[in-house]
Parts: structure tokens; C-alpha cells; sequence
């Protein structure tokens, strides 16, 4: 390994702590949390030191909203770019592969928009533009005139073999965007774990700890919803598992998928390596579940930072802390435009504001 690029990775991970300073402190969360209306949060958002050149030019207006949402959406892969731009190697190799999330979601996004004609076609291909380059051709996708037209589009990417026959069934009419939105999951999430497990070994321990934990909860997820709401057999709760796992044994997923209902569930999630992440399964929500396994990925990355290393995994674990920040602040928003109680509203965000779950607001 080359002292320059050494070089390149410690800037990389001074530049990653400069930015950490500008996340939100909790009390910042709270006072967002308490606003009023979504005008007051952009009022709060404004005073910010990491939010404050991103929101300037919003308008408080009806529409301002979905431009705020939609702005703050888009800083966590304007910032994995601003990474990528330093690295080289299989470092560059992990964060293109970070940077397909984002891709992914868009292109199940704008095939779902070819599947319901709902929404405004120009609205959706003006946020593709605020995308960038990407390696996905989103304007031919969206001048599709059936699903025949958006494989032919995708041939050539790494969609085309994966995706083949779920859109050939999409197209007929037997399923819907299940099958479609799981192979493109899967083919994003095998990639990145691939990428992590390619990096040099301190590193790469690092990272795992993070991408390793996000892969296992993932199939946790998927486990947990294809029996609480699809219905699906153990044999294909087994079929659309990813193809990787970090902590899990083989056994131990297998059980789990096999699990005979949602108490079995339960049951197995309990005496897994992951057990401890839930302390008391059989009184929580949906809701509560999704959280607790993104709270538990967070709290990872936050070890991971707060390690002291100047390093990638320094960079990485910052990208994760800011994804889930500004997933806190749209689900805020929702919450204020709602008028949800807000003592409420704060246990179901990813950052623990709450200690141990006990309702306690800031002086």
C-alpha cells in the first residue's frame, strides 16, 4: 500500500470528524422535534452548522415540505460522492457500491411509477436529475412504455440477469413489485457486503461491523415480514434470503426462516447472537422492531467512530450516523405535519432520544 494513498485515507477520515461536528446534537433534535409546523423546523434546520447551506434556498411555503424532504434526502450521497472523489482501489470499489443504494432506490421507485402511472412523471425525472451521474439509464427507463421496454433498458447493468424474470412475471400480471424490489435488494446488498469483505483486514473488520450487522438484521427483517405479511412458505422465506450473513450461523437462519409463526419467531430471534438486540419481543410493534434493528446498526457505527481511528471505517461509519440522522428528520417532519404527540413521536426515532425507553424532555 502506497504512502499517498495512506495519505488519502487519513484525510478521508479527518475530513469524516470535521463533519461528524455538524451531525445534530440531541438537543438540536429536540427542539426540531417540538417545532410546530414545517416552516419552524426550516426556521430550526437554518441555525445548523450541517444544515444550514443545504435549506437556504427552500421556501416556506405549501411546497416546501416535499422540497425539504427531498433535499435532505439527497446529503448523504452528495457527501459518499464527495468521498469517492479521494479514493482508489477496492476503498473506491466499497463506496460505489454504497453509492448504488441509492441508484437501487431510485429504480424501484421509478418502476413502480411504470407499474401505477401515479404522480407526476416530470417531478420524478427532475429528482433522478438531482441523482448526478449514475450508472442506471433512468431517462430510457422512464420513456418505457411497458416492462418489456425497462428490461431492455437495463440490459447492459448489473440489474439485467436478477431482474429478468421478476419483471417478465411483473409484466403478465401475476405479481406485483415484491419479487422486483427483492432481487433488487439482494443484488445491492450481495455487492456490498462483497465490497466490505474485499477491504484490507483492519479495515475490513471495522466496516463488518457495520455492513456485517446491517446484511444479518436485513434477513432478520425480511424473515420477520414474509411471515407477518406475505404469507410466504418457510421454503421461500429461505429463497429470498441474501446470499451473505455475518454472525448468523447457517443453522441458526435456517431456524429462524423456519420459524412456524410469529411467536416461533420470537422464540428463535431470543436465543440467537442477536438476541440481546430485543429485550422484550413479544410486546413490540412493527414499528419498534424495524427501529430497534436500525437503532442497533447506529449504535455500531457510532463504536466504530467513536473507536478514535482516522481511518475508512472512520468515513463509513460517519455516512451511516448522517443516513439515519436525516431518516429521524424526514420521519420529524411527517410527525409535525401531523400534529403527532410528541412523546410519542420521539420513541419511534432511530437516534435514542429517550433513555431506556422512559419519557423524559429536555430542560
Amino acid at each position: 500500500m502506497s504512502f499517498f494513498s495512506l495519505g488519502e485515507r487519513v484525510s478521508a477520515g479527518v475530513f469524516s470528524h470535521v463533519l461528524y461536528a455538524k451531525l445534530l446534537k440531541d438537543e438540536e433534535m429536540w427542539q426540531i422535534l417540538m417545532c410546530d409546523d414545517v416552516p419552524e423546523i426550516l426556521e430550526q434546520l437554518a441555525k445548523t452548522l450541517g444544515y444550514k447551506d443545504a435549506v437556504k434556498f427552500i421556501r416556506p411555503e405549501d411546497e416546501g415540505r416535499v422540497q425539504l424532504e427531498s433535499r435532505l434526502k439527497i446529503i448523504p450521497l452528495e457527501q459518499s460522492k464527495t468521498f469517492l472523489r479521494t479514493m482508489r482501489g477496492k476503498y473506491k470499489h466499497f463506496l460505489v457500491a454504497w453509492i448504488k443504494r441509492y441508484e437501487a432506490s431510485a429504480l424501484k421507485r421509478t418502476l413502480r411509477y411504470l407499474l401505477t402511472r401515479r404522480g407526476n412523471r416530470e417531478n420524478l425525472r427532475m429528482w433522478l436529475l438531482s441523482l448526478g451521474d449514475t450508472s442506471l439509464p433512468f431517462d430510457l427507463l422512464l420513456s418505457s412504455r411497458d416492462f418489456s421496454d425497462a428490461f431492455e433498458a437495463l440490459k447492459g447493468t448489473i440489474y439485467e440477469k436478477p431482474l429478468k424474470e421478476p419483471l417478465k412475471r411483473l409484466a403478465s400480471g401475476k405479481e406485483n413489485m415484491f419479487h422486483v424490489e427483492m432481487a433488487i435488494d439482494t443484488t445491492t446488498m450481495t455487492n456490498l457486503f462483497d465490497a466490505a469483505y474485499a477491504l484490507p483486514y483492519l479495515e475490513r473488520r471495522s466496516v463488518l461491523k457495520i455492513i456485517g450487522l446491517y446484511v444479518d438484521l436485513t434477513n432478520v427483517m425480511w424473515i420477520y415480514r414474509g411471515l407477518r405479511f406475505y404469507d410466504l412458505t418457510p421454503e421461500q422465506r429461505l429463497a429470498q434470503l441474501l446470499p451473505r450473513r455475518y454472525k448468523f450461523t447457517r443453522s441458526a437462519l435456517r431456524a429462524l426462516a423456519r420459524s412456524s409463526d410469529v411467536d416461533d419467531f420470537w422464540g428463535n430471534l431470543e436465543t440467537s447472537v442477536y438476541g440481546n438486540l430485543f429485550e422484550h419481543p413479544y410486546s413490540k410493534s412493527d414499528i419498534s422492531f424495524e427501529r430497534d434493528c436500525k437503532r442497533a446498526i447506529r449504535e455500531a457505527a457510532r463504536r466504530v467512530f467513536r473507536a478514535g481511528r482516522v481511518d475508512f471505517a472512520t468515513v463509513m461509519a460517519y455516512l451511516t450516523l448522517l443516513e439515519y440522522e436525516i431518516g429521524d428528520l424526514c420521519t420529524i417532519i411527517e410527525d409535525v405535519r401531523y400534529d403527532y404527540d410528541r412523546r410519542q413521536a420521539a420513541l419511534y426515532l432511530i437516534r435514542p432520544l429517550i433513555p431506556e425507553g422512559e419519557i423524559k424532555w429536555p430542560l
